[in-house]
């Protein structure tokens, strides 16, 4: 039997439902007054907060939820959603090679993503590695799925562990961050 709709991306379409679902939850201002009330109970809202942060599918409900809150506590809101999202982006970083590869490995294929390849393989292979770590902590530092970028660090640095642990820290408290200063 036939498929009715083919997919050629069916995660990345997911996601991209997903960013809109979770704008459109987060016009209601129920929903808003209800993550602001979770925000009171304790600094494990805001840890699981930064879990959801790192996951492709739960990445936008995560930033309405950073978004919503309205206390100053910033930095200390940052380091504690930052080590969610670290705890998230290791289970990805385990994970990556079954979950999202095969579609990555389509991409791969597509002009836009070869074009982009073929740029890269134009410098040296230090400045190449310099520009993928850049990139991937502008992923993980936005509420992009991570695991574009753990694939980009997986799949084309040698990244050892405690490197990763501390980009994926890093970036993920500098992008919480921004998100609690807007």
């Amino acid at each position: 039997m036939k498929r009715l709709f083919i997919f050629t991306y069916p995660k990345l379409t997911l996601y991209i439902i997903a960013t809109f679902v979770a704008y459109f939850i987060f016009q209601i201002p129920a929903v808003v007054l209800f993550f602001r009330g979770v925000e009171g109970l304790s600094y494990i809202a805001i840890f699981l907060g930064g879990l959801l942060y790192s996951a492709g599918f739960t990445a936008p409900i995560a930033t309405g939820f950073f978004l919503s809150l309205n206390d100053y506590s910033f930095l200390r809101y940052a380091i504690i959603g930052g080590f969610g999202a670290l705890i998230a982006d290791l289970g990805i970083f385990s994970l990556v090679r079954v979950s999202f590869m095969d579609e990555f490995k389509k991409l791969e294929h597509t002009s836009f993503v070869s074009h982009i390849i073929k740029f890269f393989h134009k410098f040296s292979g230090k400045v190449r590695i310099f520009f993928i770590y850049i990139f991937a902590f502008l992923i993980i530092s936005s509420p992009l799925p991570d695991e574009i970028a753990i694939a980009l660090l997986a799949g084309f640095t040698k990244i050892h562990p405690y490197a990763f642990v501390f980009v994926s820290f890093f970036a993920n408290t500098f992008g919480i961050f921004t998100l609690l200063s807007f």
